[in-house]
């Protein structure tokens, strides 16, 4: 079968890290850098690293923007307190935290030199400036405030200093803690509503690069803070180039236009690693893409329809048509080795065409098409389609696929209760804790009007985050990727790598290797 080459991307959930007692984490771990990478020439100082992303940011907020694109280009500027993930934590800018150990309280301490880059002093009064902003639903950035609609008090210690009281024991609430982008009480202190201020054009952030200059539509240039916390940064300025087509973005890397470029095809890398002018750089996404079955559709509550649909997929066919060896393995569960849990004996289906037309013919699922709804703006999705389409075909089901954009495929995939569509292909990060993932396939959360799980799954979910011990952890979430895998709730597809070949000048891509990429932009540095 023809190669064809798009990726399944959404939002990124990073979670991670579990409760052990009491707890000083005060330890920074860091990545190293990927083997066989060539160096051009002597580090130097300065430089401009221009990066082409698909789609523009609608604000200069992080809190509103949801997609990879926006979160990418609006990292730099925000920084997190703190990352947890499976190598350990990275601390931003908070210090240190400790947990009690009932689990129940976490006291946060924030670096003492930290700045927005007005140069205002980052203080404890901004960490507790947005909490009460967010517990505004006005302001519709409630995340984060809360644990099973319960509500985190915090209180202020000292004038860097704040104290977290958790309502119940919440294993994965320190990874949410700590990948919070606080706002500058200075800036925002008396606004009605953030979520509609105009001072979210402003971009005061907190990161190692400032804003310049947005050209809506066309680019933003970062430039960076000569005050950061954490030291200068290497590169000048760096800037994200509205580039929507890869053929377009092809051209400019070869142009000297833009520094860096996602592979995403097999022909493309190696025509790249060939090229003695790039370096590649691979990273593994933390990223599970999948089919998934749309619960709204009265073709799809049957658990025979979807187990029909499993047995009748070539998961190895649908890798190697869409991207080869090299760009990503097969998914066998809901979680994946990146994720801080994960059991490798949980596989996933196999093909069985008798036993899938069997079923077919018994539902009828033969007799009117099947609609697969993907993102468009997506790379690798519509091949996957495709394939998906093919297999389907020869065990006698007509699929009709459409492609939305990435708000209209969000809105079609997640947010209505559709059921105008049986299937469609979608993709979840999975780098962190497995309770990030529970918004998934849990019945109540953000993300689950369209579902195919159980009441008895969902209350799996919850006693996995309500439990400390590690071990009776590991237990209950292989038990979650055991029972999605018995409803049939998603068809794992993918768990994908992040691909980059950059200009040989360019160092530090993957110093740490998280998706989004570039958690930490001080690695990133130019040669000559």
């Amino acid at each position: 079968m023809k190669k064809r080459f798009l990726s399944l991307t959404i939002a990124a959930i990073m979670t991670a890290t579990l409760f052990s007692g009491c707890q000083k984490n005060d330890k920074d771990v860091s990545n190293g850098a990927s083997d066989n990478i060539q160096v051009a020439g002597q580090k130097v100082d300065g430089g401009t690293f221009i990066y082409p992303i698909e789609s523009d940011v609608s604000s200069l907020n992080i809190w509103y923007e949801t997609g990879d694109e926006g979160f990418t280009m609006l990292k730099p500027i925000y920084d997190p307190l703190f990352i947890t993930s499976a190598t350990g934590t990275r601390y931003y800018l908070a210090e240190s935290y400790e947990v009690s150990d009932d689990g129940l309280s976490i006291l946060v301490r924030l670096r003492q030199n930290a700045k927005w880059h007005d140069g205002e002093a980052i203080t404890a009064d901004d960490l507790i400036f947005t909490f009460d902003i967010k517990n505004n639903p006005d302001n519709k950035v409630t995340s984060g405030t809360s644990i099973n609609r319960k509500p985190v008090t915090y209180e202020k210690v000292d004038d860097y200093s704040v104290k977290f009281t958790l309502p119940e024991v919440s294993a994965s609430y320190i990874s949410t803690l700590g990948n919070l982008k606080i706002m500058p009480k200075h800036i925002y202190e008396g606004e009605a509503s953030i979520a509609t201020s105009e001072k979210n054009m402003l971009g005061i952030g907190s990161g190692p690069y400032k804003v310049e200059k947005w050209q809506e539509g066309t680019s933003l240039t970062l430039t960076r803070f000569e005050d950061y916390y954490r030291g200068v940064p290497n590169l000048e300025n760096v800037v994200f180039k509205i580039i929507p087509e890869f053929s377009a973005q092809e051209v400019a890397l070869q142009s000297g236009e833009i520094s860096v470029m996602r592979i995403p095809t097999s022909e493309k890398l190696d025509k790249y690693s060939k090229d003695e002018r790039y370096n590649i750089w691979n990273i593994p996404e933390g990223r599970n893409n999948y089919l998934g079955f749309n619960s709204n559709s009265e073709k799809m509550k049957d658990i025979k329809a979807r187990q029909a649909i499993a047995m009748a997929l070539n998961c190895d066919e649908i890798i190697a048509g869409v991207y080869g060896e090299e760009l990503a393995v097969r998914g066998e569960n809901i979680l994946n080795p990146e994720n801080i849990i994960y059991d490798e004996s949980v596989k996933g289906y196999e093909q069985d065409v008798e036993g899938a037309k069997k079923l077919i013919a018994e539902l009828g699922l033969d007799k009117e098409p099947l609609k697969l709804v993907y993102n468009s703006s997506r790379v690798n999705m519509e091949d996957c389609a495709l394939i998906i389409q093919q297999q389907l075909k020869e065990v006698g089901i007509t699929v009709e696929i459409t492609g939305y954009e990435t708000q209209g495929f969000f809105d079609k995939f997640f947010y209505t209760d559709d059921g105008t569509w049986d299937l469609g292909l979608n993709g979840y990060a999975s780098n962190a804790d497995p309770n990030g993932n529970n918004g998934m396939f849990q019945y109540g959360k953000f993300l689950t009007k369209n579902v195919c799980t159980s009441e008895a799954t969902g209350e799996l979910w919850a006693k996995g985050d309500q439990t400390i011990d590690e071990a009776e952890r590991k237990a209950i979430y292989s038990d979650i990727e055991k029972a999605v895998k018995e409803e049939y709730t998603i068809y794992p597809i993918s768990m994908p790598n992040f691909v980059l070949v950059a200009d040989k000048k360019f160092q530090g891509l993957d110093a740490i290797k998280i998706v989004p990429v570039f958690e930490d932009y001080l690695q990133l540095y130019m040669t000559e």
